[in-house]
């Protein structure tokens, strides 16, 4: 079978699985839950042959940043002419998204053969009581994809956390970044920031060099330089005392990074310190011997794209889906809002999951707005559009609870008078409904 050639596929002679029977497969594991371990994910990838092992990745935790700079690694790679797979999540427009190879989605027919390969052995190990997750089956999939098509290296974004996520059971990667870490998944990964960032520092690997963003949190930041002593990596770090802003709007930012003058067009003040920090991650792969120029490397933050991230999909009128999520990512968008978007008066379209920080976040972003249209996501996990309406009325005189998300999205556009902005935030999940 053609599958079992380590080379581009010829799939139409054979039939699989379609692309649609392998996400509803895929998705028919999600009862199986998010559990902590790397036992399901090594059995799953022993029996079949354990691609992992003969792959090299950069490999990215953090609680925000993570896809900003997997997307800006992995345009520098591709720009320098290396092979470069990408694995993200989640996705916005298409579930194939998350698995690319030089910025091309898998193939349909290539995800649904892949799929048809991997069932059996997923079945195999659920007669043994082993059962992997979607997560665990996506990622072992994702491994033998590219090891398939013979990628020079990986870009491979955590899950959740770093020490017990599936991503982790690779060997020591030719690069671990560690982005910004706050309080996310608490439930999870634990109640301080201590706790998360020992999880977060997990991705840590003996001699692996590390990259590490500038962190808020201190104690973040030491956690982190401990384990990188100990595991005796090479630590390289973002300087914000080296930035100098040339300037920052609705097309992106450009500044100096000591001599270096670095364009960004994701738009928001983060960006420039995701950038910095892909910066230096590019240096560390030239010290490791990578064929990078810092043109190459200055190519790939500047073509970066990516979906949801304070993306201006319409300028007149101005439309802003932002899918920032969490405590941080509503406060870069606070902070975007502030001094990118000023003059503009906010109608914003919002939907959350209640799993999240709803309170602190609506406490900071509601104020901001002139009328907030509350939404409930597609999702088990959504908070429903009353409850998230209750919440946001004591900081915000307009607000409308809306049965769903296109009702919503046409309701606000409608209202939209002359110098106002429609912002849909709250939910990469309600980003990917309304970019649709």
């Amino acid at each position: 079978c053609c599958t079992k050639l380590r080379q581009p596929f010829s799939l139409r002679k054979c039939i699989f699985m379609t692309c649609e029977q392998a996400i509803n497969y895929l998705y028919s594991r999600l009862k199986f839950g998010s559990v902590p371990g790397l036992e399901r994910i090594a059995a799953l990838c022993e029996l079949l042959g354990n691609p992992q092992d003969k792959l090299k990745f950069v490999h990215v935790a953090g609680t925000n940043g993570k896809g900003s700079v997997c997307t800006m690694m992995s345009r520098m790679l591709i720009n320098a002419g290396y092979k470069t797979g990408l694995y993200t999540s989640p996705y916005v427009m298409d579930f194939r998204e998350r698995m690319q190879i030089n910025s091309e989605m898998i193939p349909e027919d290539e995800l649904g053969a892949l799929m048809d390969e991997i069932k059996p052995k997923v079945e195999e190990l659920d007669k043994k009581g082993i059962t992997p997750t979607e997560f665990e089956v996506l990622t072992s999939l994702a491994f033998l994809y590219y090891y398939r098509n013979n990628c020079d290296i990986v870009v491979l974004e955590v899950g959740l956390g770093g020490l017990c996520d599936s991503t982790n059971i690779i060997k020591p990667p030719e690069l671990s970044i560690i982005m910004s870490i706050s309080y996310d998944h608490t439930n999870i990964l634990g109640k301080t920031i201590e706790e998360i960032a020992f999880q977060k520092s997990g991705i840590i690997k003996d001699g692996s060099p590390v990259v590490l963003y500038p962190q808020i949190y201190p104690q973040a930041r030491s956690i982190i330089k401990n384990a990188a002593e100990a595991k005796h990596c090479k630590l390289y770090e973002a300087d914000k005392s080296k930035i100098k802003i040339i300037k920052s709007d609705i097309f992106g930012s450009e500044f100096m990074y000591g001599s270096k003058k670095i364009s960004v067009s994701l738009i928001g003040s983060q960006q420039i310190l995701n950038a910095a920090t892909a910066f230096e991650a590019g240096r560390a792969l030239q010290e490791r011997g990578y064929r990078l120029t810092d043109e190459n490397i200055l190519h790939g933050i500047k073509s970066a794209k990516i979906a949801a991230r304070t993306q201006i999909v319409s300028k007149e009128p101005l439309i802003v889906i932002d899918g920032g999520h969490n405590v941080d990512g509503i406060n870069a968008l606070c902070d975007n809002l502030k001094n990118i978007f000023s003059d503009y008066g906010i109608i914003a379209v919002i939907g959350m999951l209640k799993d999240k920080d709803v309170d602190t976040s609506v406490k900071m972003l509601a104020p901001m707005c002139k009328k907030m249209i509350t939404v409930t996501i597609d999702n088990p996990r959504s908070m429903s559009a009353e409850e998230l309406k209750d919440k946001i009325m004591p900081y915000c005189a307009d607000v409308t609870a809306v049965a769903n998300s296109a009702e919503a999205f046409n309701t606000a556009k409608k209202e939209l008078a002359k110098g106002d902005m429609l912002l849909v935030c709250g939910s990469l999940y309600l980003a990917s409904e309304i970019e649709k």
